[in-house]
């Protein structure tokens, strides 16, 4: 019991005059979700936010010319930065095969925090802090369910 007293009194000290749950999103997650919310509402994207892309995820694993499906798309008259289908108006990320995905699709993510054009500003607020709960302090080392 005094251990996790040390704990809890090491992490609030830690986490000093930070008190609204806003401010335990990391610095990185909290641009995305700006891009985000940019994107959707159509405002210019700040040059901050710029630097961010959505295939910044596949940038490690981009195909190589030895890679095997890379010589299969070639063979099939694909290029290098186009789409994929007949006049080249597909996707040109890859999908993303989210491995802890569950029950739903290839490609299917839990995105619970997922602005859209029709959101109105407490909506976008409500899902910033949706996401700001799976980062809060945990200074009792609870366990966390994955239900955000």
């Amino acid at each position: 019991m005094e251990r996790t007293e040390a704990k809890a009194k090491e992490v609030t000290e830690l986490n000093e005059g930070r008190t609204f749950i806003g401010d335990f999103i990391p610095q990185d997650e909290l641009l995305k979700f700006n891009l985000q919310v940019a994107k959707a509402k159509g405002n210019p994207i700040p040059a901050e936010l710029s630097a961010l892309s959505d295939t910044s995820n596949f940038a490690d694993k981009k195909l190589k010319e030895d890679n095997i499906g890379f010589k299969m798309l070639k063979k099939a008259g694909w290029s290098e930065g186009a789409g994929l289908g007949t006049k080249a108006q597909g996707l040109t990320a890859p999908v993303d095969v989210n491995p802890n995905g569950g029950t739903m699709g290839l490609g299917m993510s839990q995105q619970l925090h997922q602005v859209s054009s029709n959101d109105d500003d407490v909506e976008i607020f409500r899902k910033r802090m949706m996401m700001a709960y799976k980062y809060r302090p945990n200074p009792l080392n609870n366990p966390r369910r994955p239900y955000y």
